[in-house]
């Protein structure tokens, strides 16, 4: 029997209520201790409700479990030698996140992430600085927008999806689906099915183990949700792989990177911690269910560098980088709200509300040198792969290759500092790309530098 296999049921169900023996490493169901080993009332439905618990493997009893109640107190047995003297504890603490434990990180509460406090702090310091636009102005100034926007009239917007929920994910993924789990305490992604996730989701708030999140279920390649989820107009009109991506592309080419259509789905208190989203891509964001609250800060380079340190720094896990970060906004969201989040924004998300959400990524000419920046730090921070944006060096070949088909008419759809970023990127040597139209990449990119009055090394790649 190990300490966290339930000594009652034998089972090791995560998403349940846990409760640590006080006298010993042993961790059990809540659920699972014996009726007759309560100490007075109901089962407790939240960590904070129970004051202490002793396993039968130290005392005459099977079990005890004490609850808290107003100013109750928890009377412990001492040994026989001692027992003409009666001690009392009180319970002060929550249940301890081991993983963070383990990995050498502070002490935090299962059921409240460390940086909660200070996100409320900051979030209220940067409240009210938030603009709103319609759909129609969305659409018209999008080439221009530099800011977070909340759609006031997200009907309008060219936004659909279908009726979703978690029971109908599972039902249409199947139980055995693997999804990644973020656990909000410790901010690691664990490798979960659709069934665990939907048991998880469907206990009740209070019992459940840990504060979970899924941001990573992308779903455009599903038949019964991809075809019936439309973006907003404006990010179909812009998504630069789109744009660029060949209605039928070769096999050195292949298909589209999966990033358009995600679900994220919250358990109530979760909190991301800052990021950047896979090379500065924009978001769209969509509230269906629950309550979601943003705070973001502009891409400068005061934030970028600070960002940049943070990710750098040993005790990031203990820094609340808000509090290092200028000219920020906040925005909560309601059900029906449409949001959209430009290119290269540091943003934090809590979660007051269990939420079911809709949203996507997406590259644009807008923000070419903006992309090209933030890949740049991901580079620097050592970001694994699997959290980078997928082909992306494709995708800017590509790019070249499609402003070089209609000069001059596409190069004036991007500014100097936009081709210019696009052209230093691709002549660095590590990145290989074999054009569809020019014998090298070096070919093309000579004809670029030319295009932009550029000199380009005649080299051959």
């Amino acid at each position: 029997m190990t300490d966290d296999q339930c000594i009652y049921c034998k089972g090791k169900m995560e998403h349940r209520l846990w409760v640590q023996c006080e006298a010993c490493p042993q961790w059990v169901h809540v659920q699972c201790i014996p009726e007759e080993c309560l100490s007075g009332g109901d089962y407790p439905s939240r960590s904070s409700d129970i004051a202490s618990f002793e396993c039968g493997a130290h005392g005459a009893a099977p079990a005890r479990l004490a609850l808290k109640g107003k100013r109750r107190r928890v009377e412990v047995k001492e040994e026989p030698e001692r027992a003409g003297t009666r001690r009392y504890r009180l319970r002060k603490r929550g249940p301890l996140d081991y993983i963070a434990l383990n990995e050498g990180q502070d002490v935090r509460l299962r059921h409240e992430h460390p940086h909660q406090e200070a996100f409320g702090r900051c979030f209220a310091k940067w409240s009210g600085q938030g603009r709103t636009v319609t759909s129609a102005e969305l659409l018209q100034s999008f080439g221009q927008l530099r800011e977070p926007v909340l759609v006031a009239d997200s009907e309008r917007s060219g936004m659909q999806t279908p009726a979703m929920d978690v029971q109908v994910l599972a039902d249409v993924l199947g139980a055995d689906y693997p999804l990644d789990v973020m656990d909000v305490q410790s901010q690691q992604n664990e490798r979960w099915t659709m069934g665990q996730w939907k048991e998880y989701m469907h206990t009740a708030r209070g019992v459940r183990d840990r504060i979970r999140n899924v941001i990573s279920l992308e779903v455009s390649h599903v038949p019964e949700f991809g075809p019936r989820i439309r973006r907003p107009r404006a990010v179909e009109d812009n998504d630069l792989v789109d744009i660029v991506w060949p209605a039928q592309p070769p096999q050195e080419v292949g298909a589209k990177p999966k990033v358009q259509k995600y679900v994220l789905m919250s358990a109530a208190n979760a909190y991301t911690d800052f990021h950047l989203d896979f090379a500065g891509t924009s978001v769209y964001y969509s509230l269906l269910r629950g309550a979601k609250q943003f705070l973001l800060f502009p891409p400068t380079p005061h934030n970028l560098d600070a960002y940049k340190a943070w990710c750098d720094d040993d005790n990031q896990g203990l820094i609340f980088l808000g509090d290092r970060l200028q000219d920020g906004v906040a925005f909560s969201l309601r059900p029906g709200d449409l949001f959209m989040i430009p290119s290269g924004f540091i943003h934090a998300v809590y979660t007051p509300e269990d939420s079911f959400v809709v949203g996507g990524n997406y590259l644009s000419l807008r923000d070419l040198s903006t992309h090209i920046r933030i890949v740049r730090i991901e580079q620097e921070t050592q970001v694994p792969k699997k959290f980078t944006f997928p082909k992306f060096e494709r995708a800017m070949g590509l790019t070249a290759e499609w402003l070089l088909e209609d000069l001059p008419k596409r190069l004036q759809l991007v500014t100097q500092e936009h081709a210019a970023a696009l052209l230093d990127y691709l002549r660095d040597t590590r990145l290989k790309y074999k054009p569809a139209h020019y014998h090298t990449k070096n070919t093309m990119l000579a004809r670029l530098a030319k295009a932009l009055g550029t000199q380009e090394p005649e080299t051959e790649s």
